[in-house]
């Protein structure tokens, strides 16, 4: 679990499943994930993909829990896709993140992303990670850019023009030692 003065990622719950459904079936959100909503099984396979990622690689995506509401404000993390592509970035941790078209525009993915950013850097061995936004998603770029990523290459995703954007893992540094 993490926490931000308004947010807590936390490990999804079966209880989460409808706001997920809900989610990934509003033509909101969907207008840059290829423009059809998923179906309740594709939701349902995405959920658990989620789940299963934690287990097999010690990484994935946390529930975005407003603090004061406790409404579930969307899902952030990462994960590996397999993803069709050729770069050098496929096989590294992809970065995703949504956030539920009610509770857009108040600065959840930023805040969600810095957390996730900083737990990453402190937790996970990959030295690159990487994230794809549909072209004309100029929220989710800036997310991606305050966050460290920077555009990369361009790509075809099954039949969308990509955008991909890799950021290096911050490294690691030893505190200084004292001066006598």
């Amino acid at each position: 679990m993490l926490e931000t003065d308004r947010l807590i990622l936390r490990g999804q719950r079966l209880q989460d499943f409808p706001a997920q459904l809900a989610l990934w079936t509003d033509p909101r959100t969907m207008r840059y994930f290829g423009g059809h909503t998923y179906t309740e099984e594709d939701v349902w396979q995405r959920f658990l993909r989620n789940h299963g990622q934690w287990s097999l690689f010690g990484f994935g995506n946390w529930a975005i829990e407003e603090k004061v509401s406790r409404h579930y404000v969307g899902t952030i993390g990462f994960f590996l896709g397999k993803r069709p592509f050729d770069g050098p970035w496929r096989d590294d941790p992809e970065a995703g993140w949504a956030i539920a078209p009610d509770s857009q525009g108040q600065g959840f993915a930023r805040e969600a992303m810095a957390a996730a950013i900083g737990w990453a850097d402190a937790n996970m061995t990959a030295s690159r990670t990487w994230c794809m936004i549909n072209q004309g998603n100029d929220i989710s770029v800036k997310v991606a850019a305050r966050a460290g990523y920077s555009e990369f290459t361009q790509a075809d995703y099954k039949g969308s023009p990509m955008r991909i954007f890799t950021r290096s893992r911050a490294p690691f540094a030893l505190p200084a030692a004292p001066q006598s």
